[in-house]
């Protein structure tokens, strides 16, 4: 099966996301739903041939987790309370 954004965006839906591959000039982002908030979305590949499909399932779930460490919320012990 020959790779194509409308297929890669089509499997993307099938598996319940509402992100959509896009094409840039020397590399490909994805946009939309889940990763509009995401701080790195881009893939740096010069065509979309450049990647299987399962490579570009795979390239989303590592940006998916990626973000996900990128944005998670530090862990913060409380400051001891001064004692009087």
């Amino acid at each position: 099966m020959r790779v194509t954004l409308k297929t890669i965006n089509a499997e993307l839906a099938k598996r319940g996301h509402n992100t959509h591959l896009e094409r840039a000039c020397e590399y490909f982002y994805f946009a939309g739903g889940e990763a509009s908030d995401w701080l790195q979305k881009t893939v740096a590949v010069p065509a979309v041939s450049s990647l299987t499909l399962d490579g570009w399932l795979g390239e989303f779930d590592r940006s998916k987790n990626l973000n996900a460490q990128l944005l998670k919320t530090p862990n913060r012990k409380p400051k001891p309370k001064a004692s009087s």
